[in-house]
């Protein structure tokens, strides 16, 4: 009961001032999206192309550091620049939340003041523990409050799908996640402390670890509580609003309540986004017990100036929403990404990269089927994902070390079934046959001959042209290679995570979908080159993929993506729209929280 009294209490202080709260949290996230944001970006742009490094990803990253030392550097500093942004961020939003509650001087000149006397006492060494702090504590507090800056620090999914199928990896997985759930408990008090008591970092965080000694689970429920809170009240708002406008779709004015509903949705998600980042920095600041105050106290400092910047900011971004909803909702902006089959199956259809497995999902008529080859001992191709054949035929041995003749005999099992694998020509024989375009990702190995891409492209390019088929590659090489030799054939660059836009001359990029964006795709866009995701196998995450305007998604579950596309290609309605939004909108939210 105190804790749900607690909470009460949070929720009325947030919407006794609301107002100032929204202007607070609205104005920091403006200014870290539109300004600090593009500005990190350009500046690490500009660092990678000084240094003649193309693109910066997990794949290249070891090289970098080895090959381009002053590049490394440079990408070192912005590193520390971006913690310090962080711990700026927080600080600005810790003090003006702690300077509203208390009905303090909370004019803007004077919370700087106030976050510029923090700054002066931390010391270099600070970010030794803070940047550890930071991927332990921000993650799990970006339940309720997040920061994006820190939005693209995270494990891909296919590196989390990866361990979860490995039983001792998983639990060790598991074992880190409590870990630094404890650790985020313990030192939930660091930020307040060094933010608002002026303390050194390790000094917070050694009473922050005092405080919560023997209290862990009552800091822990109490947290756990505010965020259920909120987001149930996020999610009635939402859903209530798409309720009713589904009883407006029988009405003659469906289009006119639509714009407005839409409008109270989106108006609704960003100020109960806002009460929730508040809620959990009121946490912060007094976790125990919320300490009331009077408003005789309160003294504003904004100019008149800024309450008409306000108003007039307010009253062209409320146009601005309602023009889009007139036009999201009719459709205008609607996309529809390529449906492409991950490794040719559907949802378990068969084993993957074989014939039969090809064979039934071509019958749904995806508009690529992708498939994975390997070189063999004798320098032909096999159709094959792994390394090695012991996941799939129980064989402790890679493609590299058999012979085409002696990889056509094994039998590889998977979701119940079995089947022999096959060369790449009895795999584009098969698909020709039945007009099924491929994509077909090069896999690279350090036992690969010299020869290998000079094989692939002398054997296979003017076929996969012929039959408009694709390639894509994880080997920056391969990329680069197949583009000026074969300036024809249709090269996709994979990227498993990226820091900042790359500069190639690929044809598209296959990006993994964890860290993709709408900024992304953008840029791609602008660049005319095409983004297709992977691997996207539930229908919220393909929806935000269609939202964001990808060009195609890479799934092992063909129908379901489909499907989905189906229904918001078949003139979904207004309520159905709404919906598709609301799940999108929430999607990216959880990747990029409210600041």
């Amino acid at each position: 009961m105190r804790s749900l009294r607690y909470i009460a209490a949070v929720l009325r202080e947030f919407w006794a001032h609301w107002i100032s709260y929204l202007v607070l949290s609205g104005v920091v996230g403006i200014l870290i999206s539109l300004l600090i944001i593009p500005a990190l970006r350009w500046v690490t742009r500009a660092v990678l192309v000084a240094g003649g490094v193309p693109y910066l990803t997990l794949t290249n990253a070891p090289s970098v550091i080895v090959n381009h030392p002053f590049t490394s550097i440079a990408l070192l500093a912005i590193g520390i620049l971006l913690l310090a942004l962080v711990y700026l961020q927080f600080a600005v939003l810790l003090t003006g939340v702690n300077n509203i509650h208390h009905h303090e001087n909370y004019g803007w000149r004077q919370i700087a003041r106030a976050v510029w006397s923090d700054l002066r006492h931390l010391r270099w060494t600070s970010f030794v523990f803070f940047a550890p702090y930071c991927l332990i504590v921000v993650p799990l507090a970006g339940l309720v409050v997040g920061s994006s800056l820190l939005a693209k620090v995270r494990v891909p999914i296919f590196i989390t799908a990866w361990l979860l199928e490995r039983p001792p990896l998983a639990v060790a997985v598991a074992g880190i996640y409590l870990v630094m759930t404890y650790l985020a408990v313990r030192w939930l008090r660091v930020l307040p402390h060094a933010i608002l008591g002026e303390m050194h970092l390790r000094a917070a965080a050694r009473q922050s670890w005092r405080e919560t000694r023997g209290r862990w689970w009552f800091f822990f429920i109490r947290a756990t509580l505010l965020g259920i809170t909120v987001w149930l009240i996020a999610y009635a708002w939402s859903e209530g609003l798409i309720g009713l406008q589904n009883w407006f779709d029988d009405q003659k004015y469906a289009y006119v309540a639509a714009i407005i509903t839409m409008a109270l949705m989106i108006i609704g998600k960003v100020v109960l986004g806002a009460m929730g980042s508040i809620a959990l920095l009121l946490f912060l600041i007094e976790p125990d017990q919320l300490s009331s105050t009077t408003k005789a106290t309160v003294k504003r400092h904004h100019g008149g100036w800024f309450y008409t910047g306000i108003s007039v900011t307010g009253v062209l971004a409320l146009a601005l929403l309602i023009l889009f909803n007139a036009v999201y909702l009719k459709g205008a902006l609607d996309s529809q990404p390529l449906a492409i089959s991950h490794r040719g199956v559907d949802n378990g259809n068969g084993v993957q990269n074989t014939l039969p497995a090809m064979e039934r999902t071509a019958k749904e008529h995806p508009d690529y089927i992708e498939i994975d080859v390997h070189e063999t001992k004798d320098n032909q191709f096999i159709v094959l994902h792994d390394e090695n054949l012991k996941q799939l035929a129980g064989i402790n041995k890679t493609p590299k070390q058999l012979t085409l003749k002696q990889l056509q005999r094994v039998v590889v099992h998977e979701n119940g079934h079995h089947a022999h694998l096959v060369s790449l020509n009895q795999y584009m024989d098969a698909a020709e046959k039945r007009g099924q375009k491929l994509i077909v990702e090069i896999k690279t190995t350090k036992n690969d001959s010299r020869a290998m891409l000079t094989n692939f492209i002398d054997r296979y390019a003017q076929r996969i042209i012929a039959h408009h088929d694709r390639v894509h590659s994880l080997n920056y090489g391969v990329i680069t290679g197949l583009r000026r030799r074969v300036p024809h054939l249709y090269a996709s660059f994979i990227l498993p995570y990226v820091l900042v836009f790359p500069k190639t001359d690929a044809n598209a990029y296959t990006f993994e979908e964890t860290t993709l964006d709408d900024v992304f795709v953008d840029a791609a866009h602008d660049d005319h080159q095409a983004v297709w995701a992977w691997t996207v196998n539930d229908a919220d995450s393909m929806e935000q993929m269609m939202f964001i305007g990808v060009d195609g998604i890479i799934t092992d579950n063909l129908s379901l993506l489909q499907n989905t596309i189906r229904t918001h290609d078949d003139h979904p309605s207004y309520a159905e729209r709404m919906q598709f939004f609301s799940n999108s909108l929430d999607n990216i939210s959880a990747q990029s929280e409210v600041d």
